[in-house]
């Protein structure tokens, strides 16, 4: 609906398309390159990019993987054009989300979460762009298997498969820290 509106040269489509995925696109970018500045600067050529060819889709899409796969070939263009490796930073809160359910009584609880989250952080930095890829779309978006195929180009099994990989990867370095 939202596509067939922007067709019709209803500019508002696009700022209620860019409001509803802003702050997802930009959270999974800035866990992917642990930059602020780089995280803004990839989101809004992703958007500049959605503008462009939103009028090219089919008004059935299914936005959210069309969009993700757009800011994934985006940052994966980014990290090629300017010969980056991005490293990692303390602040990111890869799973943390995970652990905001878990009540901190005390203060050796509230420390115990805190070494948690930053001993899931360095792993998930240690991992090859691809599995933190999968794994950030995957549980911390809560794509389905079919989105993160679209977005990555993969059939389900693969994604599936991939998946597996990177937990196991995950597994093994969070053992090693």
């Amino acid at each position: 609906m939202l596509v067939n509106r922007f067709k019709c040269k209803d500019m508002k489509a696009f700022d209620e398309i860019f409001a509803k995925y802003h702050k997802p696109i930009y959270y999974y970018i800035y866990k992917m390159v642990s930059s602020c500045e780089a995280a803004e600067d990839i989101t809004q050529d992703t958007f500049v990019k959605v503008y462009k060819n939103l009028g090219k889709v089919d008004d059935s899409i299914n936005l959210s993987p069309w969009i993700y796969k757009i800011a994934h070939n985006t940052f994966i263009d980014y990290t090629r054009k300017n010969k980056v490796r991005f490293e990692p930073l303390d602040n990111i809160n890869y799973e943390s989300h995970l652990l905001d359910n878990i009540k901190a009584d005390n203060p050796e609880t509230s420390y115990i979460n805190m070494e948690l989250r930053n001993k899931i952080n360095r792993t998930m930095m240690k991992l090859n762009s691809r599995y933190k890829s999968v794994l950030i779309l995957r549980d911390y978006n809560n794509l389905s298997y079919k989105e993160v195929g679209m977005i990555l180009e993969l059939k389900e099994t693969a994604v599936k498969s991939l998946i597996h990989r990177a937990r196991l990867e995950f597994q093994k370095i969070f053992k090693e820290l």
